[in-house]
């Protein structure tokens, strides 16, 4: 009569390890962010990553850099496979600049997200899109494949998106660095304490 193989020996240990993902140690991340795929994270210091929020590398790399916010139930990394026209050389992944607050439910596909720029509540970035700095896309926007926004535009409406520049732009900027670092540290006071 032959023994039953122990439980210990009938688990699989060719489990996927997920990402690889860096991080400072000035980065505080929600027990409960999902993060999936097989590329590279990196996370800068002062990133902070809230409830349930989605970081997706299985068909690019996450790059985001320091002081950036990504809020409850945010999802960022591409979903699907890029482009197969994307030329040789052209960022991939995803990329944030210093500052960038993602709200709550907002997905982002975007190649690249400017300084000081905020996605508002359950707006969409679409794959390959180039958003620059100090810019702000509405709440519920849908931004499609490929779409452009130059520096200091707000993307209002549905579709590609209306745009208006923003007026008092030299004010704005400061204002919104200064908002931003200050929601960033009432934050961490609330999760650490300090």
């Amino acid at each position: 009569m032959t023994a039953r193989p122990s439980v210990t020996s009938r688990i699989s240990t060719s489990r996927s390890l997920g990402p690889h993902i860096q991080s400072d140690s000035t980065t505080l991340i929600s027990a409960s962010t999902a993060f999936t795929g097989t590329q590279p994270i990196s996370l800068g210091p002062n990133v902070i990553i809230q409830l349930r929020a989605r970081m997706t590398s299985a068909y690019g790399p996450i790059n985001i850099s320091e002081n950036c916010l990504i809020s409850e139930r945010a999802s960022i990394g591409l979903l699907s496979p890029p482009a197969p026209t994307q030329a040789e050389g052209e960022p991939t992944g995803v990329n944030l600049a210093p500052g960038v607050v993602i709200e709550s439910g907002a997905t982002v596909e975007a190649t690249c997200i400017g300084a000081y720029t905020i996605i508002e509540a359950g707006a969409k970035v679409g794959k390959g899109a180039a958003i620059g700095e100090h810019c702000k896309v509405c709440a519920m926007v849908q931004l499609g494949e490929g779409a452009v926004v130059g520096d200091g535009m707000v993307v209002y409406g549905s579709g590609w998106g209306e745009r208006r520049s923003e007026q008092g732009r030299q004010e704005l900027e400061g204002m919104r660095r200064k908002a931003v670092t200050e929601q960033i540290e009432v934050l961490r006071r609330c999760w650490t304490g300090k």
